[in-house]
């Protein structure tokens, strides 16, 4: 390594950062200011993410049989189910079971000793991987010819979904606009530092220099910009989740907010490498746009 070429091209990362104090603060507090705005958000996501699963993930589908299926045609159908790599969870519920269930959940409402026969069929309980598999099964289960009925909440299991596909994709847009405001405001600030040294850069290149030696003291002090206003976002953000994530789960009770299921650690890094990305990229931008035009 040619250490008189790193003090220069260090030396000229420090220059570059500190001769536009005013500028450079300004950047990283706007990156510190959208990362902790972009935390809070990725957390209300990861956390909405957590409670629809937690909710959707509870639909089974209920396969009920028709009385003339025999138990060769019942053992098929057992077998078919799990092998099939969308279904991690199959259970026979037969006649008697589900009479007996219903009378324990019928007790002392209603009286059930009028009742001779039992009128209920045998049924199969299906649980699905993935919730979205759950309406293309179904549909393929009402066409086996020893099912009578097929039922799975259909009309509210799809809202659940389609609620969770919106949301979902307006979460991606706001993150975009965010990184976007972010990276426009850093590319800027590269901008007016490169201006600034106009001169000095146009002496650069009549000696020689190429635009990788021009260009990349100034892509490092993006990276610097970000990382450094990224550190001060999670910073902030740290103390904020200790103190309010607990309260907000007890006092969202009637939600199955699991605080152990969303990310943290993984949301950090994602926050400090989004942080560095944008600053790398802001300058980058700003830079060869000027030795373009140059």
């Amino acid at each position: 390594m040619d250490w008189g070429k790193a003090r220069f091209f260090w030396g000229e990362v420090a220059q570059n950062f500190t001769r536009n104090l005013t500028m450079a603060l300004t950047a990283i507090g706007t990156v510190a200011v959208t990362i902790v705005v972009l935390g809070i958000f990725l957390f209300a996501r990861s956390s909405f993410n957590v409670v629809m699963n937690a909710v959707v993930k509870q639909v089974d589908i209920s396969v009920y049989l028709k009385n003339e299926a025999t138990a060769v045609d019942i053992d098929a159908m057992m077998r078919k189910l799990r092998a099939d790599p969308r279904i991690d969870g199959v259970r026979f519920v037969s006649k008697q079971e589900a009479l007996e269930q219903m009378r324990r959940e019928l007790r002392g409402q209603v009286n059930l000793s009028l009742i001779n026969s039992n009128p209920l069929p045998n049924a199969f309980v299906v649980h699905t991987v993935e919730p979205t598999d759950v309406p293309v099964v179904a549909t393929e289960l009402e066409s086996n010819p020893s099912v009578a009925l097929v039922n799975y909440g259909s009309s509210t299991t799809e809202k659940l979904l389609r609620v969770r596909q919106v949301l979902s994709a307006i979460g991606l847009g706001i993150i975009v606009l965010l990184l976007f405001a972010t990276a426009l405001i850093v590319y800027n600030t590269i901008r007016l530092t490169v201006y600034a040294r106009q001169h000095e850069i146009s002496i650069m290149q009549l000696v020689g220099a190429t635009n990788w030696t021009i260009r990349w003291p100034f892509v490092f002090e993006g990276v610097l910009t970000g990382l450094i206003g990224a550190l001060i976002g999670v910073a902030v953000l740290w103390p904020a989740y200790r103190a309010f994530a607990p309260k907000l789960a007890l006092n969202l009770p009637f939600l199955p907010l699991d605080l152990a299921a969303v990310p943290i650690g993984s949301l950090a890094l994602e926050l400090v490498a989004i942080g560095t990305v944008i600053g790398m990229l802001g300058s980058w931008l700003s830079v060869s746009r000027y030795l373009k035009s140059a």
